[in-house]
């Protein structure tokens, strides 16, 4: 982040307030509307109030107007001072198309909670470096909140233990016992899908590296992070960080998992780019349908490129099959507050609050 801005944190949520809901990449409202009203009523079941902010293309779009379409959609959700958070209805591809027809200034004159995972990585980033914005790696609309029978409790109590309370520091972070093993069917088109989605034992936490180590927590899904070195969203140094990385689905079939070659050849990247040897730790999410044998693999790599690649011999902690990337329940992560990586004691903790006191 630019370092001639002072941090924000946004206000917190409180109930009666209004959460606004975007689309800043894919634009799934009118495919999916069954499911994106059903995520719709169950945030105003929470007591909020809920604004669906979108406007239809037309049937032939070029890439300008949609620029102008969906940065005026972010633009209104800032600019409305009874909106209180904003909530990405999916990620998707082509949000980095916004970044340089934001207005940052709009942005950082109505701080509030912005919230999104996958795609939204480039608004992460941009958000901070440009506007000086804490947001929030955490739950879609669509992949989280619009659950047939209700989303998961646990992203529900974390994403309101979060966002809700004024001032107060997150604290250690919990781990699901149980995770979906799959998307909801809805989520590939299927509108009128009523099918509840299988649920799984969570893999345990894995400590890949051993060590204990704080930082101000950033990142994201793993090939964006990766696009995004070398630009001017990108932090000026990596420097004490604690490095948040998650994967994909495949990428042909979104049924598949994130191929391991990919994740290595991203990770190669960050590490040739130099963020690898300057992070202070670095988190991994729970890989979308990585079993046992995928997990021991992806373990593999990221130890063979930190020791061959870097040349990192200290005791930078790395943990692994954290709740947070492309599958469920989802934590809500404060992408900048400070945490604690500490193997021996079996710790994700984030060190600060994640909204201001008032």
């Amino acid at each position: 982040m630019s370092t001639s801005l002072t941090p924000i944190l946004p206000p917190p949520l409180q109930p009666g307030e209004t959460i606004a809901l975007v689309s800043p990449s894919f634009r799934y409202n009118d495919i999916l509307p069954l499911p994106l009203n059903r995520g719709k009523a169950f945030l105003e079941s929470l007591g909020f109030q809920v604004q669906i902010i979108y406007t239809p293309f037309p049937q032939k779009i070029s890439i300008a107007e949609s620029i102008r379409i969906r940065t005026a959609e972010l633009h209104a959700a800032f600019r409305d001072d009874t909106i209180r958070a904003i909530i990405c209805t999916l990620g998707g591809q082509h949000a980095n198309e916004l970044l340089n027809a934001l207005d940052y200034e709009l942005i950082r004159a109505h701080p509030k909670i912005f919230v999104g995972y996958s795609d939204t990585t480039f608004l992460h980033y941009a958000l901070e470096s440009r506007a000086g914005l804490r947001t929030f790696y955490g739950p879609s609309v669509l992949t989280d909140f619009a659950d047939v029978g209700g989303p998961l409790p646990f992203t529900v109590e974390h994403f309101l233990h979060v966002l809700t309370n004024p001032g107060k520091v997150v604290g250690p972070l919990p781990r699901s016992q149980r995770c979906a093993v799959e998307h909801n069917p809805f989520q590939f088109g299927e509108n009128a899908s009523m099918e509840v989605r299988e649920m799984g034992v969570s893999p345990p936490w894995r400590w890949v590296r051993r060590g204990r180590a704080e930082g101000r927590l950033y990142g994201g899904t793993v090939h964006i992070v990766e696009r995004l070195q070398g630009t001017v969203y990108a932090p000026d140094s990596w420097a004490g960080r604690v490095l948040l990385l998650e994967s994909a689905m495949g990428g042909d079939s979104l049924h598949l998992p994130y191929a391991l070659s990919r994740f290595r050849g991203n990770l190669v990247d960050l590490a040739l780019s130099g963020v690898l040897g300057q992070i202070s730790g670095l988190v991994i999410g729970r890989g979308y349908k990585y079993d046992a044998g995928m997990q021991d693999e992806l373990a593999k790599v990221i130890e063979e490129v930190l020791d061959v690649v870097v040349g990192r011999k200290d005791e930078v902690p790395v943990l692994m099959n954290v709740d947070v990337g492309h599958t469920s329940p989802f934590l809500t992560l404060p992408f900048g507050a400070r945490v604690r990586l500490d193997s021996e004691a079996d710790e994700f903790v984030v060190l600060e609050a994640g909204v201001s006191k008032a």
